[in-house]
């Protein structure tokens, strides 16, 4: 047994100071104002905070996209998420068009069984609606899978019609499962874009000129007329605006069951990051992601909506690209592979810029980076929090160190951050996964454990 000492403990039920979590092989035994028992290894945590360890909603490990592939596998990508205190990862399983969902899905667990060295479970991303789907659905949420994904952006490749969206809604509530949305205008992107590559304008600026919020704003409240119609739980993925967070409160407020993902990019970047019209430097390119980022307003509308329960999680959208060899091939922003890193970085920049700034305080960080995704996605009380028969996946943070990120000291196999030279105040001291230590001292382990599926269960809605 061992026993994490004297730490900030955060369980669901409050803080514990000087507190205690005990584990015994892969589980929690205990946790409380404990003492050592005879023979039991002690860890001090005096100083730090023991948290439990995150859950990362949104990235895309190993995902081909056109001709690129993503830098990071599920070998890189969950060695990175241990690296930062995420103890699981929830990928996008996808389903190609012409494929089945069932080939989806085996084909993500191939790409990840003995190769993840974290927890993972899987949504299933559909890019195309088929009827037989609604069938196929239900072998999936018997496979553990009871989150999609559909894409209201990407036409001519992902994006799925209204009648479409109401007959996938449909299917999942009668399923006890949950969707989240992509919510940009698709059809009225195309054409900004399609103006805009006419015109000659061809710069990272004009990837967030051609996407505008109004845009992301009239996706969620189109996408709220149809949940509405089907009385179907679902999420909005990737919130990105201070008005699109306003539609998902007006609908909260009349009594849907929307609830809403934002990123750290959202929360620490803004449009400034693309530079001016004509700017073309390859690190702008490091940027182009969808939705775009936004203005200054809209971090801090995100900021106060996640600390007040308006956004319910945090994700990364982890999409990694090479800057050299994958985004500089491409001759425009429109044909610049979409995404950016982030999640070897989400739990140590959210704490330094929500609980170290005061935004947060350490029960919301703990729910917004791990316990609301473990009850929305159906792995609570298993994973997202410290309780006794829950796996022992542990974070203890040491709020007191402060660092500068540089790329070349992470490791996500990707040539570059979008944070860059951002000072950060806390770090991940220790993580265990089920148990095992897998970072010592701020260290990855020499040996890793072996990462398992999760299946997961029905949604709470409930969550805030």
């Amino acid at each position: 047994m061992t026993l994490l000492q004297g730490g900030l403990v955060v369980t669901p039920d409050g803080i514990i100071e000087g507190g205690s979590v005990r584990v015994q092989g892969e589980t929690i035994a205990a946790v409380g104002l404990l003492e050592p028992e005879r023979g039991e290894d002690v860890l001090d945590c005096a100083g730090c905070v023991v948290l439990p360890g995150g859950i990362e909603s949104h990235c895309h490990l190993d995902l081909e996209a056109g001709a690129e592939v993503t830098a990071d596998d599920f070998a890189t990508g969950t060695r990175a998420a241990l690296a930062g205190g995420t103890t699981t990862v929830l990928d996008f399983a996808t389903q190609f068009h012409g494929q089945s969902l069932a080939t989806g899905f085996e084909r993500w667990m191939e790409k990840a069984a003995g190769r993840a060295v974290a927890d993972f479970g899987f949504h299933l991303a559909m890019t195309e609606w088929r009827p037989e789907f609604a069938s196929e659905m239900a072998g999936m949420v018997a496979r553990g899978v009871t989150s999609f994904k559909l894409y209201m952006a990407y036409r001519h490749s992902m994006m799925v019609e209204d009648d479409e969206i109401l007959a996938a809604l449909t299917a999942s509530r009668d399923l006890g499962g949950t969707i989240g949305f992509h919510c940009e205008n698709g059809r009225l992107v195309d054409a900004l874009v399609q103006a805009a590559l006419a015109a000659g304008h061809t710069t990272p600026y004009h990837h967030a000129a051609t996407r505008p919020t109004v845009l992301e704003v009239e996706a969620i409240d189109r996408l709220e007329v149809i949940a509405g119609l089907a009385r179907a739980p679902h999420y909005v993925v990737h919130l990105s605006s201070g008005p699109g967070l306003a539609a998902i409160a007006r609908a909260r407020a009349g009594g849907s069951a929307v609830v809403a993902e934002t990123c750290p990019q959202y929360l620490l970047l803004d449009v400034a990051a693309y530079g001016d019209p004509d700017a073309d430097d390859l690190a702008s390119r490091a940027f182009v992601m969808s939705p775009p980022l936004r203005k200054a307003a809209d971090r801090e509308a995100l900021w106060a909506g996640l600390a007040a329960g308006d956004v319910q999680f945090v994700g990364t959208d982890h999409c990694s690209f090479n800057l050299v060899g994958q985004k500089d091939k491409a001759t425009d922003f429109a044909h610049t592979p979409n995404g950016a890193p982030g999640i070897e970085l989400r739990m140590a920049l959210l704490w330094s810029a929500g609980v170290a700034a005061g935004r947060l305080d350490p029960a919301r960080y703990a729910a917004v980076t791990a316990t609301n995704a473990a009850r929305y996605f159906g792995l609570y009380p298993r994973k997202g929090a410290l309780l006794p028969g829950a796996d022992a996946d542990i974070l203890v943070l040491d709020p007191r160190p402060t660092w500068t990120v540089r790329v070349a000291d992470l490791h996500e196999n990707v040539d570059h951050t979008p944070y860059e030279g951002t000072e950060v105040t806390g770090r991940v001291r220790d993580v265990f996964l089920r148990g095992h230590r897998a970072v010592v001292d701020g260290h990855l382990a020499d040996e890793l454990p072996q990462g398992v599926f999760l299946p997961c269960g029905t949604p709470d809605t409930s969550v805030v």
